[in-house]
């Protein structure tokens, strides 16, 4: 991942809306409450769930990348330019069971050159119980594959809960360059 390379950005639209009504554990951030975000909602069927009768992390997984994806391609606008680079910083935090109607909820965290980080988390709709959270992020590439920038215009926030996400794909970036081999 070419994090070190990338400049960023003003970002030059308009975000605004409602969100989430309980507050991320991972970082204690209520990020959703004043961010433009996707939302989908899946329920947890009997193929769904592993051999201990609870949702399976593979499909949690999948379904966890898949509202990343949605989110990156509302915020680029063309889903054919974007691939999944790395998903970090998930974090399970509790089983769902056969029957629970999951929401997933993914809002832009940081915005990178060629990169667009998101951060994603699932909870039981009924309960609010969060299950899972953590960051995907994506990068813009040509017909070829090759990474490219998406010319998205967006800068670290000042403050607030848009700053808490950003530092925390920061610090995920961190880490992750001091762990490669």
């Amino acid at each position: 991942m070419a994090f070190a390379d990338e400049e960023i950005l003003e970002f030059d639209g308009e975000i605004h809306g409602s969100g989430f009504k309980s507050l991320c554990p991972h970082f204690k951030v209520d990020f959703m409450s004043t961010s433009n975000f996707t939302t989908i909602s899946k329920l947890v069927r009997p193929e769904n769930l592993n051999h201990h009768g609870t949702l399976f992390a593979g499909v949690t997984s999948m379904w966890f990348v898949e509202g990343a994806f949605i989110e990156a391609s509302r915020v680029y606008g063309d889903p054919s330019k974007i691939v999944c680079i790395k998903v970090h910083g998930m974090k399970f935090i509790r089983p769902g069971n056969n029957g629970d109607i999951l929401q997933i909820d993914s809002v832009l965290a940081h915005v990178g050159k060629t990169s667009l980080t998101i951060y994603t988390k699932i909870f039981k709709r009924v309960s609010g119980e969060q299950i899972v959270d953590g960051f995907v992020t994506f990068v813009t590439v040509d017909e070829n594959g090759k990474s490219m920038p998406h010319g998205i215009n967006y800068q670290k926030p000042a403050d607030g809960e848009k700053l808490k996400l950003w530092n925390e794909v920061e610090r995920l970036k961190h880490s992750d360059t001091q762990t490669k081999m």
